[in-house]
């Protein structure tokens, strides 16, 4: 008979599958994409249902819930308060695909946090894009021969291969995720020789997609790491000092070279995202909607010109943010961002490992942010494969010896 932590992997690893083929616009299973989050959202809650069948609501305010609340509040309040009238064909299509996103992503955290299901997350995860990277390595193995290492930071002269899925850089960051869920998965389980292959494989396969931003985020997540254990190490306070500082540059040096190559002008310029600055926040400033945002719509709508609104593409999670949303949606995405990394460092003191892990890699996911649409975005991979064990290590109560505490009340 299969367990309820073995239904729940099977059934989190199809949603996973799915979710990773119709993002990279390769979806070829016969069940609409959309469906398939319906139904996975229908039998968690049946599933949660049978299980517990009464609810006590706590009155308790914890972090979790209010990461909760400010995610479904922020689709709310722009999905449907502060709707731009000039916008709202494109805000209700936002509205749905965000809100199967949010329904997917707490349903999840919500189960596994009832359930001690923290380690069967992180496994899942780094299992199911194990087995869409071999697929894809193996059924275009000819890509690489496209790999060349020395061209990677060349501007003009870089090759690339995407395996088969998707845009370069998605097929980068699903490696640097994979890498990442990696070293979760060795921390919080035993050590097991094919991870290590699979990571292996995911750098191989990360050096052929030429992503830029996805190799430096592999790096923030390795400089925060080692920042995180310094007080492991008997330096006197001058050096520890020195040494972060170090780290703190290197984290700005990636920030500022991070997608494309070590050129300043060669970022703003091939990259479009000068016009982030001379056309894209002008336009938002010189508008009557700086408190409530232009609107919401995809980041493809903006960047083809399709709304009112001359914008051209926003390929930074904070200034899209900033544009669709306002002041008050920044706001709103800022306060999240504060109660992560506030929980997460007092996480640390008390479970270092899973404090450390989950700092280093919320610190690369806002990095990450820089260059892409990313923050909170259900329109982007890395959020179903972090934000479920954000959440879940928001109400993380235990050591690095267990999984979050089995609660009565939620």
């Amino acid at each position: 008979m299969v367990s309820l932590s073995g239904f729940f992997t099977i059934l989190y690893g199809m949603l996973l599958l799915s979710r990773i083929y119709a993002i990279a616009n390769a979806y070829t299973f016969p069940v609409d994409s959309a469906t398939v989050q319906m139904l996975y959202v229908a039998i968690i809650l049946l599933l949660a249902t049978v299980k517990n069948k009464r609810y006590i609501v706590s009155k308790k305010i914890t972090e979790f819930k209010i990461a909760i609340i400010l995610l479904i509040g922020y689709l709310v309040l722009f999905g449907f308060v502060f709707v731009n009238p000039l916008m709202a064909k494109y805000t209700s299509s936002i509205v749905l695909r965000q809100g199967l996103f949010l329904a997917v992503v707490i349903s999840t955290a919500l189960f596994a946090c009832r359930n001690n299901l923290l380690s069967e997350i992180v496994t899942t995860s780094f299992w199911t894009v194990a087995l869409v990277l071999c697929y894809q390595f193996v059924t275009n193995i000819g890509d690489v021969a496209k790999i060349n290492v020395a061209t990677i930071f060349s501007t003009s002269s870089r090759t690339r291969a995407n395996f088969g899925l998707g845009h370069y850089n998605y097929i980068g960051m699903l490696c640097t995720c994979e890498i990442i869920l990696g070293v979760w998965l060795l921390k919080l389980r035993k050590k097991q020789k094919a991870v290590f292959w699979v990571m292996a494989l995911s750098v191989v396969m990360l050096l052929g997609s030429a992503s830029r931003n996805a190799i430096f985020s592999i790096f923030v997540f390795a400089l925060f790491c080692f920042y995180f254990n310094l007080d492991k190490y008997p330096m006197k306070k001058t050096y520890k000092f020195l040494v972060k500082l170090f780290i703190g540059i290197l984290v700005l040096f990636a920030a500022v070279v991070g997608d494309e190559g070590f050129s300043i002008e060669a970022i703003l310029k091939e990259s479009n995202r000068l016009t982030l600055f001379q056309v894209a926040l002008p336009t938002f400033f010189g508008s009557t909607r700086t408190w409530t945002g232009l609107g919401l719509a995809s980041g493809e709508i903006y960047g083809r010109n399709l709304t009112p609104y001359k914008t051209y593409w926003l390929d930074n999670g904070y200034i899209y943010t900033l544009i669709t949303s306002g002041y008050i949606g920044a706001i709103i995405y800022l306060a999240l961002i504060i109660l992560c990394l506030r929980t997460f460092w007092l996480i640390k003191k008390k479970a270092r490992v899973t404090g450390t892990l989950a700092s280093a890699t919320f610190y690369m996911y806002m990095f990450t942010a820089l260059f892409e649409t990313s923050l909170f975005n259900g329109g982007v991979l890395i959020n179903y494969l972090w934000l479920p064990i954000f959440l879940i290590v928001l109400d993380y109560k235990a050591t690095d010896n267990a999984v979050p505490i089995n609660r009565k009340k939620v």
